[in-house]
């Protein structure tokens, strides 16, 4: 259950009346902004019960491989830092990070979301760490505001900034984006961790069978199918004006990325107001309302996705079943 405030400090960056207009954008190019996920009660809510669901298995593989390596991540830290968290969720993961840097270092906490739920339950989850400074309402693909914070707490607390980018953020958002606001919020001595989904590279017949298993554990698990809708069905979509269609293909920009992309096609004409606006919507259109990317460690490091950006890989490992990767990574 989400807490009903945020304790201040806040700083607000993005207001209100912005992610409304945004929303309005999504639905009229029908592809429906990752972030919208996590605003509001029932959306929040909808993502701690699928962390919770006993047949999502990347949140529990991808807690579990930071547990075993988080020591030999942070090997060789030095000095005070900053870390800085980037989506929070429900910071389980980053609380990992944080304790374990807090045995040898002085620590900060920061969190980023725009979610007030997400950022209550984040603070809530923390709170005994004793770290947390500031909480900053922001677009996590805006590269000029993370910029700003980076910056900001750069100047009133630690030179040094350990950035947290987990739980396959990175893989929901436009990949380029992302990584450009990455690596313009850094500054040499600055690490970022980042965990993300993957796929086996192994032969054709191998990735397809994994590939059906993939879309068997999103279509099959009611903790997805109640959670994706979520950000549309209150604004007068009804789960009866359409079905779910669940499909795997490529990232728009790196076809060598995988993507699980998931989409409400609608049997029925639909009309719908938004901010005084008609949304007209006809039968047999989608609206993208999910994807997240699958990568291999091929497509990670030796395709540039990273290098290209600035960003090197100094870091990693992957969990005993091949269904995540934990990267440190650092400006190249």
């Amino acid at each position: 259950m989400v807490l009903s405030h945020i304790p201040s400090p806040i700083t607000t960056y993005t207001q209100q009346a912005q992610l409304e207009k945004e929303f309005l954008h999504c639905l009229q190019q029908r592809r429906i902004d990752e972030k919208f996920h996590y605003i509001g009660e029932r959306q929040a809510n909808a993502w701690f019960n699928l962390c919770e669901s006993t047949k999502y298995t990347y949140y529990r593989n991808s807690k579990k491989l930071l547990e075993e390596n988080v020591t030999e991540f942070l090997v060789g830290h030095t000095g005070d830092v900053n870390v800085i968290v980037l989506g929070p969720g429900d910071a389980r993961k980053e609380k990992i990070v944080v304790d374990s840097l807090r045995e040898n270092h002085r620590v900060n906490l920061f969190f980023v979301d725009l979610s007030r739920e997400i950022l209550n339950v984040a603070i809530k989850n923390t709170e005994d760490s004793g770290v947390l400074k500031e909480v900053f309402f922001a677009d996590l693909k805006n590269f000029i505001h993370i910029k700003e914070i980076s910056q900001r707490v750069k100047k009133y607390y630690n030179p040094t900034n350990f950035f947290t980018f987990l739980g396959n953020t990175i893989g929901n958002y436009p990949q380029a984006i992302m990584l450009k606001t990455l690596r313009n919020a850094m500054t040499p001595g600055d690490k970022i961790l980042i965990d993300v989904h993957a796929r086996s590279g192994e032969s054709v017949e191998e990735q397809a069978i994994q590939i059906d298993k993939m879309i068997e554990s999103y279509d099959s698990n009611p903790a997805i199918r109640e959670r994706i809708p979520a950000s549309f069905f209150e604004i007068g979509i009804e789960a009866t004006d359409g079905i779910i269609e669940i499909e795997y293909g490529k990232d728009d920009f790196f076809p060598k990325i995988g993507a699980i992309k998931y989409f409400f096609c609608f049997t029925r004409n639909k009309i719908i107001t938004y901010r005084g606006t008609d949304v007209y919507f006809a039968k047999g259109e989608r609206i993208l309302v999910h994807y997240s990317n699958k990568y291999t460690f091929d497509s990670l490091e030796q395709r540039n996705i990273f290098t290209s950006h600035g960003l090197r890989i100094t870091k990693h490992v992957k969990d005993a079943v091949e269904k995540c990767y934990l990267l440190l990574c650092e400006l190249a």
